[in-house]
Protein backbone atom coordinates (compact mmCIF):
# COMPACT_ATOMS: atom_id res chain seq x y z
CA UNK A 1 0.00 0.00 0.00
CA UNK A 2 3.01 2.33 0.22
CA UNK A 3 2.54 3.33 -3.41
CA UNK A 4 -0.70 5.06 -2.40
CA UNK A 5 1.04 7.60 -0.21
CA UNK A 6 1.83 11.05 -1.62
CA UNK A 7 -0.71 10.66 -4.41
CA UNK A 8 -2.34 14.05 -4.88
CA UNK A 9 -5.89 13.93 -6.18
CA UNK A 10 -7.99 16.77 -7.58
CA UNK A 11 -11.77 16.46 -7.43
CA UNK A 12 -13.86 19.13 -9.13
CA UNK A 13 -17.32 19.22 -7.60
CA UNK A 14 -18.33 18.80 -3.96
CA UNK A 15 -21.66 17.13 -4.68
CA UNK A 16 -22.59 13.57 -3.83
CA UNK A 17 -20.51 12.14 -6.70
CA UNK A 18 -17.28 13.97 -5.94
CA UNK A 19 -17.74 13.58 -2.18
CA UNK A 20 -18.17 9.82 -2.48
CA UNK A 21 -14.92 9.50 -4.41
CA UNK A 22 -13.15 11.88 -2.04
CA UNK A 23 -14.09 9.95 1.09
CA UNK A 24 -13.04 6.57 -0.29
CA UNK A 25 -9.68 7.85 -1.57
CA UNK A 26 -9.00 9.75 1.66
CA UNK A 27 -9.60 6.60 3.70
CA UNK A 28 -6.91 4.95 1.55
CA UNK A 29 -4.38 7.63 2.51
CA UNK A 30 -4.55 9.71 -0.67
CA UNK A 31 -4.42 13.48 -0.36
CA UNK A 32 -7.57 14.95 -1.87
CA UNK A 33 -8.12 18.53 -2.97
CA UNK A 34 -11.76 19.43 -3.76
CA UNK A 35 -12.78 22.61 -5.52
CA UNK A 36 -16.29 23.78 -6.34
CA UNK A 37 -17.52 26.78 -8.31
CA UNK A 38 -20.36 27.36 -5.86
CA UNK A 39 -20.14 28.88 -2.39
CA UNK A 40 -21.32 25.69 -0.70
CA UNK A 41 -20.72 21.94 -0.63
CA UNK A 42 -23.32 19.22 -1.42
CA UNK A 43 -23.96 20.19 -5.05
CA UNK A 44 -27.60 20.04 -6.08
CA UNK A 45 -28.53 18.32 -2.80
CA UNK A 46 -27.61 21.46 -0.82
CA UNK A 47 -30.19 22.31 1.83
CA UNK A 48 -30.39 24.83 4.68
CA UNK A 49 -32.69 26.13 7.41
CA UNK A 50 -34.14 29.52 6.47
CA UNK A 51 -35.19 32.42 8.69
CA UNK A 52 -38.68 30.89 9.02
CA UNK A 53 -37.19 27.65 10.38
CA UNK A 54 -37.98 25.64 7.25
CA UNK A 55 -35.48 23.28 5.59
CA UNK A 56 -35.13 24.39 1.98
CA UNK A 57 -33.61 22.27 -0.79
CA UNK A 58 -32.09 25.06 -2.88
CA UNK A 59 -32.16 23.06 -6.11
CA UNK A 60 -35.49 21.28 -5.76
CA UNK A 61 -36.64 18.39 -3.57
CA UNK A 62 -34.25 15.44 -3.32
CA UNK A 63 -35.81 12.15 -2.22
CA UNK A 64 -33.65 9.21 -1.23
CA UNK A 65 -35.01 5.75 -2.03
CA UNK A 66 -33.44 2.33 -2.57
CA UNK A 67 -33.37 -1.29 -1.47
CA UNK A 68 -32.82 -1.49 2.29
CA UNK A 69 -29.81 -3.77 1.74
CA UNK A 70 -28.12 -1.47 -0.78
CA UNK A 71 -24.38 -1.14 -0.13
CA UNK A 72 -24.51 2.55 -1.04
CA UNK A 73 -27.09 3.10 1.71
CA UNK A 74 -24.77 1.48 4.25
CA UNK A 75 -22.02 3.82 3.09
CA UNK A 76 -24.20 6.93 3.49
CA UNK A 77 -25.46 5.72 6.88
CA UNK A 78 -21.96 6.28 8.23
CA UNK A 79 -22.59 10.00 7.86
CA UNK A 80 -26.21 10.55 8.86
CA UNK A 81 -29.21 9.30 10.77
CA UNK A 82 -32.43 8.91 8.80
CA UNK A 83 -36.02 10.11 9.13
CA UNK A 84 -38.59 7.78 7.58
CA UNK A 85 -40.43 9.43 4.68
CA UNK A 86 -42.44 7.98 1.79
CA UNK A 87 -42.85 10.60 -0.91
CA UNK A 88 -46.25 11.31 -2.43
CA UNK A 89 -47.13 13.72 -5.22
CA UNK A 90 -50.42 15.20 -6.38
CA UNK A 91 -51.14 16.54 -9.87
CA UNK A 92 -53.43 19.49 -10.56
CA UNK A 93 -56.36 18.57 -12.84
CA UNK A 94 -58.10 21.01 -15.23
CA UNK A 95 -61.15 21.16 -12.91
CA UNK A 96 -59.01 22.40 -10.00
CA UNK A 97 -59.02 19.09 -8.15
CA UNK A 98 -55.89 17.03 -7.66
CA UNK A 99 -55.05 13.37 -8.14
CA UNK A 100 -52.15 11.14 -7.28
CA UNK A 101 -49.08 10.44 -9.38
CA UNK A 102 -47.65 8.09 -10.60
CA UNK A 103 -50.80 6.82 -12.28
CA UNK A 104 -52.54 4.19 -10.18
CA UNK A 105 -56.04 2.87 -9.56
CA UNK A 106 -57.07 6.04 -7.69
CA UNK A 107 -55.79 8.26 -10.51
CA UNK A 108 -57.89 6.41 -13.08
CA UNK A 109 -60.96 6.64 -10.84
CA UNK A 110 -60.48 10.41 -10.47
CA UNK A 111 -59.99 11.00 -14.19
CA UNK A 112 -62.66 8.65 -15.56
CA UNK A 113 -65.21 9.01 -12.74
CA UNK A 114 -65.62 5.29 -12.19
CA UNK A 115 -64.69 2.69 -9.60
CA UNK A 116 -62.59 -0.44 -10.06
CA UNK A 117 -63.13 -3.45 -7.84
CA UNK A 118 -59.65 -4.90 -8.19
CA UNK A 119 -56.37 -4.81 -10.10
CA UNK A 120 -57.68 -7.10 -12.81
CA UNK A 121 -60.36 -4.57 -13.69
CA UNK A 122 -57.73 -1.84 -13.85
CA UNK A 123 -55.50 -3.91 -16.14
CA UNK A 124 -58.45 -4.66 -18.43
CA UNK A 125 -59.38 -0.97 -18.55
CA UNK A 126 -55.83 0.06 -19.43
CA UNK A 127 -55.85 -2.54 -22.19
CA UNK A 128 -58.97 -0.90 -23.61
CA UNK A 129 -57.59 2.65 -23.68
CA UNK A 130 -53.96 2.09 -24.64
CA UNK A 131 -52.72 1.71 -28.22
CA UNK A 132 -51.65 -1.92 -28.46
CA UNK A 133 -50.67 -1.56 -32.11
CA UNK A 134 -47.55 0.46 -31.25
CA UNK A 135 -44.15 -1.00 -30.45
CA UNK A 136 -42.78 2.10 -28.71
CA UNK A 137 -39.44 3.50 -29.80
CA UNK A 138 -39.57 6.92 -28.12
CA UNK A 139 -41.11 8.55 -25.07
CA UNK A 140 -44.27 9.73 -26.82
CA UNK A 141 -44.98 6.27 -28.18
CA UNK A 142 -44.32 4.82 -24.73
CA UNK A 143 -47.08 7.02 -23.29
CA UNK A 144 -49.56 6.12 -26.04
CA UNK A 145 -48.76 2.39 -25.97
CA UNK A 146 -49.11 2.10 -22.20
CA UNK A 147 -51.76 4.68 -21.30
CA UNK A 148 -53.56 5.86 -24.42
CA UNK A 149 -53.93 9.39 -25.74
CA UNK A 150 -56.24 10.88 -23.08
CA UNK A 151 -53.90 10.18 -20.16
CA UNK A 152 -50.86 11.01 -22.27
CA UNK A 153 -52.36 14.41 -23.15
CA UNK A 154 -53.49 15.08 -19.59
CA UNK A 155 -50.39 14.13 -17.62
CA UNK A 156 -47.37 13.65 -19.83
CA UNK A 157 -47.20 15.32 -23.24
CA UNK A 158 -47.49 18.99 -22.14
CA UNK A 159 -45.39 18.31 -19.01
CA UNK A 160 -42.67 16.51 -20.97
CA UNK A 161 -42.47 19.25 -23.61
CA UNK A 162 -42.00 22.04 -21.07
CA UNK A 163 -39.68 19.90 -18.96
CA UNK A 164 -37.33 18.96 -21.80
CA UNK A 165 -37.94 21.75 -24.31
CA UNK A 166 -38.54 19.27 -27.15
CA UNK A 167 -41.40 17.09 -28.32
CA UNK A 168 -41.74 13.75 -26.46
CA UNK A 169 -41.30 11.89 -29.74
CA UNK A 170 -37.71 13.18 -29.88
CA UNK A 171 -36.84 11.83 -26.42
CA UNK A 172 -35.24 8.47 -25.84
CA UNK A 173 -37.78 5.92 -24.59
CA UNK A 174 -35.86 5.51 -21.30
CA UNK A 175 -37.09 8.96 -20.25
CA UNK A 176 -40.75 7.92 -20.40
CA UNK A 177 -40.05 4.46 -19.06
CA UNK A 178 -38.83 5.98 -15.78
CA UNK A 179 -42.47 6.60 -14.87
CA UNK A 180 -44.21 3.65 -13.21
CA UNK A 181 -47.81 2.71 -14.00
CA UNK A 182 -49.63 0.92 -11.20
CA UNK A 183 -52.88 -1.02 -11.15
CA UNK A 184 -53.29 -0.99 -7.34
CA UNK A 185 -54.00 1.75 -4.76
CA UNK A 186 -50.31 2.43 -4.03
CA UNK A 187 -49.96 6.21 -4.36
CA UNK A 188 -46.36 6.43 -3.18
CA UNK A 189 -44.02 7.99 -5.69
CA UNK A 190 -41.48 5.21 -5.11
CA UNK A 191 -42.00 1.63 -3.98
CA UNK A 192 -38.47 0.94 -2.70
CA UNK A 193 -38.05 -0.85 0.65
CA UNK A 194 -36.05 2.08 2.09
CA UNK A 195 -37.28 5.65 1.80
CA UNK A 196 -36.00 8.38 4.09
CA UNK A 197 -34.44 11.83 4.46
CA UNK A 198 -31.21 12.69 6.33
CA UNK A 199 -32.20 13.75 9.83
CA UNK A 200 -30.12 16.93 9.72
CA UNK A 201 -30.28 17.39 5.96
CA UNK A 202 -28.12 16.57 2.96
CA UNK A 203 -25.60 19.35 3.56
CA UNK A 204 -24.75 17.99 7.01
CA UNK A 205 -24.46 14.48 5.55
CA UNK A 206 -21.98 15.66 2.88
CA UNK A 207 -20.15 17.78 5.45
CA UNK A 208 -19.65 14.68 7.58
CA UNK A 209 -18.51 12.71 4.53
CA UNK A 210 -15.87 15.32 3.74
CA UNK A 211 -14.69 15.64 7.33
CA UNK A 212 -11.37 13.78 6.95
CA UNK A 213 -7.78 14.81 7.54
CA UNK A 214 -6.84 13.91 3.97
CA UNK A 215 -9.50 16.12 2.37
CA UNK A 216 -9.10 19.84 1.73
CA UNK A 217 -11.99 21.89 0.28
CA UNK A 218 -11.94 25.25 -1.50
CA UNK A 219 -15.17 26.89 -2.64
CA UNK A 220 -15.90 29.66 -5.14
CA UNK A 221 -13.26 28.30 -7.51
CA UNK A 222 -14.07 27.75 -11.16
CA UNK A 223 -12.11 24.90 -12.76
CA UNK A 224 -9.75 26.07 -15.45
CA UNK A 225 -8.18 23.67 -17.91
CA UNK A 226 -4.59 23.13 -16.84
CA UNK A 227 -5.34 22.91 -13.11
CA UNK A 228 -5.29 19.12 -13.44
CA UNK A 229 -1.62 19.19 -14.45
CA UNK A 230 -0.56 19.75 -10.85
CA UNK A 231 -2.09 16.49 -9.64
CA UNK A 232 -1.41 12.79 -10.07
CA UNK A 233 -5.04 12.21 -11.07
CA UNK A 234 -8.18 14.33 -11.43
CA UNK A 235 -11.85 13.42 -11.12
CA UNK A 236 -13.83 16.04 -12.98
CA UNK A 237 -17.55 16.50 -12.35
CA UNK A 238 -17.76 19.02 -15.16
CA UNK A 239 -19.31 19.05 -18.65
CA UNK A 240 -17.19 16.70 -20.74
CA UNK A 241 -17.97 18.59 -23.94
CA UNK A 242 -16.79 21.89 -22.48
CA UNK A 243 -13.47 20.34 -21.37
CA UNK A 244 -12.79 19.28 -24.95
CA UNK A 245 -13.83 22.68 -26.33
CA UNK A 246 -17.02 21.24 -27.87
CA UNK A 247 -14.94 19.24 -30.35
CA UNK A 248 -17.91 17.05 -31.32
CA UNK A 249 -20.65 19.59 -30.59
CA UNK A 250 -22.59 20.91 -27.59
CA UNK A 251 -24.35 18.28 -25.49
CA UNK A 252 -27.93 19.44 -24.75
CA UNK A 253 -29.21 20.12 -21.23
CA UNK A 254 -32.25 21.65 -19.59
CA UNK A 255 -31.88 23.99 -16.69
CA UNK A 256 -34.36 25.05 -14.01
CA UNK A 257 -35.12 28.41 -12.45
CA UNK A 258 -36.36 28.16 -8.86
CA UNK A 259 -38.80 30.86 -7.78
CA UNK A 260 -39.08 31.00 -4.00
CA UNK A 261 -42.23 32.63 -2.69
CA UNK A 262 -43.57 33.42 0.76
CA UNK A 263 -47.26 32.45 0.78
CA UNK A 264 -49.95 32.82 3.42
CA UNK A 265 -51.71 29.50 2.90
CA UNK A 266 -55.29 28.93 4.03
CA UNK A 267 -54.42 25.25 4.17
CA UNK A 268 -51.37 23.12 3.49
CA UNK A 269 -50.87 21.28 0.23
CA UNK A 270 -52.13 17.70 0.32
CA UNK A 271 -48.57 16.53 -0.29
CA UNK A 272 -45.26 18.42 -0.16
CA UNK A 273 -45.11 18.51 -3.98
CA UNK A 274 -47.85 19.46 -6.44
CA UNK A 275 -47.19 18.84 -10.16
CA UNK A 276 -48.52 21.07 -12.93
CA UNK A 277 -48.95 18.71 -15.88
CA UNK A 278 -50.53 21.27 -18.23
CA UNK A 279 -48.81 23.68 -20.64
CA UNK A 280 -48.23 26.36 -17.98
CA UNK A 281 -44.56 27.36 -17.47
CA UNK A 282 -44.11 25.62 -14.12
CA UNK A 283 -43.63 21.89 -13.55
CA UNK A 284 -44.21 21.74 -9.81
CA UNK A 285 -44.27 23.57 -6.50
CA UNK A 286 -42.95 22.42 -3.15
CA UNK A 287 -44.11 23.39 0.37
CA UNK A 288 -40.96 22.77 2.41
CA UNK A 289 -42.28 22.63 5.96
CA UNK A 290 -44.23 19.47 5.08
CA UNK A 291 -41.07 17.36 4.91
CA UNK A 292 -40.43 15.51 8.18
CA UNK A 293 -36.83 16.69 8.56
CA UNK A 294 -37.90 20.33 8.27
CA UNK A 295 -38.36 22.36 11.40
CA UNK A 296 -41.71 23.81 12.49
CA UNK A 297 -42.43 27.09 10.71
CA UNK A 298 -42.24 30.16 12.92
CA UNK A 299 -45.17 31.89 11.18
CA UNK A 300 -48.27 31.08 9.13
CA UNK A 301 -46.41 32.22 6.04
CA UNK A 302 -44.88 29.22 4.27
CA UNK A 303 -42.03 29.05 1.80
CA UNK A 304 -43.15 27.54 -1.50
CA UNK A 305 -40.76 27.03 -4.42
CA UNK A 306 -42.00 26.97 -8.02
CA UNK A 307 -39.84 25.28 -10.67
CA UNK A 308 -39.67 26.59 -14.21
CA UNK A 309 -37.63 24.58 -16.72
CA UNK A 310 -35.64 26.65 -19.17
CA UNK A 311 -32.88 26.56 -21.73
CA UNK A 312 -29.23 26.79 -20.77
CA UNK A 313 -29.19 30.23 -22.40
CA UNK A 314 -31.74 31.43 -19.85
CA UNK A 315 -29.76 30.04 -16.89
CA UNK A 316 -26.10 29.76 -17.94
CA UNK A 317 -23.84 27.14 -16.33
CA UNK A 318 -26.66 25.60 -14.28
CA UNK A 319 -26.88 22.08 -15.71
CA UNK A 320 -29.77 19.95 -14.47
CA UNK A 321 -31.12 17.43 -16.98
CA UNK A 322 -29.14 15.88 -19.85
CA UNK A 323 -31.44 15.67 -22.87
CA UNK A 324 -31.17 12.13 -24.21
CA UNK A 325 -31.92 11.92 -27.91
CA UNK A 326 -30.49 9.68 -30.61
CA UNK A 327 -28.09 12.43 -31.70
CA UNK A 328 -26.97 13.41 -28.20
CA UNK A 329 -26.24 9.79 -27.36
CA UNK A 330 -24.00 9.46 -30.43
CA UNK A 331 -22.27 12.73 -29.57
CA UNK A 332 -21.60 11.70 -25.97
CA UNK A 333 -20.15 8.36 -27.06
CA UNK A 334 -17.62 10.28 -29.17
CA UNK A 335 -16.59 12.34 -26.14
CA UNK A 336 -16.42 9.24 -23.96
CA UNK A 337 -14.16 7.47 -26.44
CA UNK A 338 -11.96 10.54 -26.91
CA UNK A 339 -11.61 11.01 -23.14
CA UNK A 340 -9.81 7.66 -22.90
CA UNK A 341 -6.73 9.51 -24.18
CA UNK A 342 -6.63 11.44 -20.88
CA UNK A 343 -4.98 8.81 -18.70
CA UNK A 344 -4.85 11.05 -15.62
CA UNK A 345 -8.44 12.27 -15.81
CA UNK A 346 -11.72 10.55 -14.95
CA UNK A 347 -14.97 12.29 -15.84
CA UNK A 348 -17.81 11.81 -13.38
CA UNK A 349 -21.07 13.26 -12.12
CA UNK A 350 -24.08 14.00 -14.29
CA UNK A 351 -22.24 16.38 -16.62
CA UNK A 352 -19.09 14.28 -16.91
CA UNK A 353 -21.12 11.15 -17.66
CA UNK A 354 -23.98 12.98 -19.46
CA UNK A 355 -26.40 11.04 -17.31
CA UNK A 356 -29.22 11.93 -14.95
CA UNK A 357 -28.41 10.00 -11.78
CA UNK A 358 -30.54 9.56 -8.66
CA UNK A 359 -28.66 9.81 -5.38
CA UNK A 360 -28.18 6.14 -4.50
CA UNK A 361 -27.11 5.19 -8.05
CA UNK A 362 -24.76 8.19 -7.97
CA UNK A 363 -23.08 6.80 -4.86
CA UNK A 364 -22.92 3.30 -6.37
CA UNK A 365 -21.40 4.52 -9.64
CA UNK A 366 -18.78 6.67 -7.95
CA UNK A 367 -17.87 4.05 -5.37
CA UNK A 368 -17.08 1.81 -8.33
CA UNK A 369 -15.05 4.56 -10.01
CA UNK A 370 -13.05 5.14 -6.81
CA UNK A 371 -12.27 1.47 -6.20
CA UNK A 372 -11.37 0.86 -9.84
CA UNK A 373 -8.86 3.70 -9.56
CA UNK A 374 -7.40 2.27 -6.34
CA UNK A 375 -7.09 -1.18 -7.88
CA UNK A 376 -4.95 0.20 -10.70
CA UNK A 377 -2.41 1.81 -8.37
Amino acid sequence: MNKLFNKNILIVGAGIAGSTIARILAEHDLQVQIIDKRNHIAGNTFDFINANNERIHKYGPHLLHCNKNEKSLKFLSNFTEWVFYEHRVRALLPNGNTTSLPINKKTLEDVYGRKFKNQEEVKNFLDLIRNKRISPENTDQFFEANLGNKLADLFFRPYTKKMWGIEPKELNIVVGARLPIRTNDDDRYFNDSFQALPKEGYTKMIESMLNHKNINIELNIQFQKGMELGFDHSFLCIPIDKFFNYKFGVLPYRSIIFEERQELLEKDLETPVLNFTDASPYTRKTQWNLFPNSKRSKTNIKTVTYERPCSMEDNPNEYFYPIHTRNSKIMYEKYKKFSKNEKRITFCGRTGLFKYIDMIPAVTIHQKIAYQFLNKL
